[in-house]
């Protein structure tokens, strides 16, 4: 039986220098089949287009949604909205849209 290092590749032991390390290879992603389409443009309606359906967006939902790329995980998404938002948006707001995104499955969170 020859292992991966007989193959030539290199095992998946990491070492990590921190949580910046760790963000980058597990933060929250939109799923499989999941993407936003549109409201780039002035008028043009953002949607979630999913397996079920698509599903109109507000503003707020777009924004944390386009911050779903695998890069943040949870706190780090939550501390980059919370900071630049204008409105004082709320962190368990934000934290209360993404338990129901992932439970909709929308979003992976490792």
């Amino acid at each position: 039986m020859s292992t991966d290092r007989d193959r030539g590749r290199v095992g998946n032991k990491t070492q990590r220098s921190g949580p910046a390390q760790k963000s980058k290879r597990g933060g929250l992603r939109l799923a499989r089949g999941v993407r936003l389409d549109g409201g780039e443009s002035k008028g043009d309606i953002p949607v979630l287009v999913c397996p079920t359906g698509k599903v109109q967006l507000n503003g707020s939902a777009v924004a944390i949604l386009r911050l779903c790329d695998g890069t943040r995980n949870r706190e780090e998404l939550v501390a980059e909205l919370t900071s630049r938002s204008r409105r004082h948006t709320l962190a368990a707001d934000i934290v209360a849209f993404l338990d129901v995104a992932r439970a909709r499955g929308w979003l992976i969170e490792p």
